[in-house]
């Protein structure tokens, strides 16, 4: 793959962000433009996820942008661009969105823990999350921790580094992230409600129990729960 080559717009490829099969829809704001050479090579587009969805949330800052493709068409110098979004749930700005909260519900006794079905809900999507992550690794010790420092919990697996693997490539410097209390581990939460919906839905559907098994379908649902009017 060379860095330096360049690709007629005719000949470009349209890449899923988000893979299709893991769930991400086939959308404007889903997708990058690529080289064919390079939307060839899965293991590379995987590494570069995060670099994707940082330029996807940059674009897609400014309702009032107009767009042509994946481009952001607006006003030269106009300061809005690269803001993030209104939903965005970093640290700085984790609170319940116009389009509602998060809402995770895990049934315990579907996990062969003898515990009653426990919700997680209200506040910081970001505070959720850390919430339920203490929680399974407080049940099911560190195979859970483990497993939760391989798979992405939202666009990055958890870490012991926070510096340098929640980098923003694009600003040089890293994004906010919450330490997981009881552990030495970090969470970063960068990312809309919506598509934490998604990533989590995505994550246990890979997690595996102590015995080996999978988690059962249904036994941890996520959802956005629609604000009180």
């Amino acid at each position: 793959m060379r860095p330096e080559r360049k690709v007629a717009f005719r000949d470009a490829t349209v890449h899923h962000v988000i893979e299709h099969t893991a769930g991400g829809s086939t959308s404007l704001k889903n997708g990058v433009l690529i080289c064919p050479e390079c939307h060839g090579d899965r293991g590379r587009m995987q590494r570069l996820a995060p670099r994707f969805q940082d330029y996807l949330d940059r674009v897609y800052a400014t309702p009032g942008q107009q767009f042509l493709g994946a481009v952001a068409v607006g006003a030269r110098g106009d300061p809005s661009i690269g803001q993030p979004t209104q939903d965005q749930d970093a640290v700085d700005n984790g609170v319940a969105t116009p389009a509602g909260g998060l809402k995770i519900v895990i049934d315990w006794g579907a996990l062969d823990v003898d515990r009653e079905t426990q919700t997680f809900s209200g506040g910081a999507a970001s505070g959720i999350i850390v919430k339920l992550l203490t929680e399974l690794i407080g049940a099911f010790g560190k195979p859970m921790e483990q497993q939760l420092t391989e798979l992405p919990v939202v666009r990055y697996p958890l870490s012991r580094t926070p510096a340098t693997a929640f980098l923003n490539g694009a600003m040089g410097r890293p994004f906010g992230s919450l330490p997981v209390p009881g552990t030495d581990l970090h969470f970063c939460p960068h990312s809309g409600n919506p598509e934490k919906v998604t990533r989590l839905t995505t994550l246990f559907s890979r997690l595996v129990l102590p015995d080996g098994r999978g988690f059962p379908e249904g036994s941890v649902q996520c959802s956005i729960e629609p604000n009180p009017r």
